[in-house]
């Protein structure tokens, strides 16, 4: 019994947010399963991976079909895996007859699939039937799963690259004259460490434009590759200053809009959050 008419009520209350959940996850079950009509949705990833995840929301015990429940997630769940792995077959098979030096092709992860393909990575999407290239966990450019089109994507990315980078002599003194600004800008004595990312207004302003529009706003990714570059090239020291990047360590990671991520060679990398230009 309830103690007083606002229990009775509260008690009510929550009994029609509960039922309307349940009813909610009904629906939206019930709208998973409808568009599992022919022989050719069975085939997609992303239709069989919606079934099976609101299938396993929903308990149909209470409505007489428990048994067929299972039987249907059972069958849904085998065949997604199958598609899966017939799926991650073709695409690597796909790529690697494709691709001009295929020992730069390397698996990361299977699950989700991440592959490496010099310099930049490609994470594979199966269910929603896509992929994306990535640069310093950046994103690129998405592609479909088709090999040919992931293969000519990466060639079209690679120019942009070649037409949007500068050697590193070039780039040690456009990033010492982007620091400098940021210093002016924030009333900052000299060789005082600030946020990497501060750099990135004042670099869209002094990029050369090399026959390109503006880069504003500067592509995160472009840093990442140039300072990665200067240090392949032992150009961290240069006319008695050293460019020295401050480490992102514990909480300053949480925000990435905050660090940068730059690859140290291969798959390897490290987080930034701060840069110096520092006399030696």
């Amino acid at each position: 019994m309830f103690n007083s008419e606002a229990e009775l009520l509260a008690s009510i209350q929550a009994t029609a947010k509960s039922l309307n959940k349940i009813l909610t996850d009904y629906k939206a079950t019930q709208k998973s399963l409808e568009k599992l009509e022919n022989t050719k949705s069975l085939e997609r990833q992303d239709y069989l991976a919606d079934a099976v995840e609101m299938l396993r929301k929903v308990d149909l015990a209470r409505m007489g079909c428990g048994e067929k429940q299972k039987e249907i997630d059972a069958a849904l769940s085998e065949r997604l895996r199958a598609l899966r792995a017939n799926a991650h077959h073709n695409l690597i098979t796909g790529l690697t007859k494709l691709m001009d030096k295929p020992e730069q092709l390397k698996i990361l992860s299977d699950t989700p699939l991440v592959i490496y393909m010099h310099p930049l990575t490609l994470e594979v999407n199966f269910e929603q039937s896509k992929c994306q290239f990535t640069y310093a966990h950046e994103p690129l450019a998405t592609t479909s799963l088709e090999p040919s089109e992931i293969i000519s994507v990466h060639a079209a990315q690679l120019d942009y690259f070649r037409s949007i980078r500068i050697d590193s002599s070039r780039f040690w003194e456009i990033c010492r004259l982007a620091y400098d600004m940021v210093l002016l800008k924030n009333g900052q004595p000299a060789q005082t460490h600030v946020n990497i990312v501060e750099l990135l207004p004042a670099l869209s302003w002094i990029w050369p434009n090399q026959g390109n529009k503006k880069l504003s706003p500067f592509p995160r990714f472009l840093l990442a590759y140039q300072l990665q570059k200067l240090r392949a090239d032992k150009m961290l020291q240069n006319h008695n200053f050293r460019l020295d990047l401050g480490t992102a360590t514990g909480g300053s990671t949480k925000n990435k809009a905050n660090v940068l991520y730059v690859p140290l060679g291969g798959t390897d990398g490290q987080y930034y959050l701060s840069i110096c230009f520092r006399q030696v």
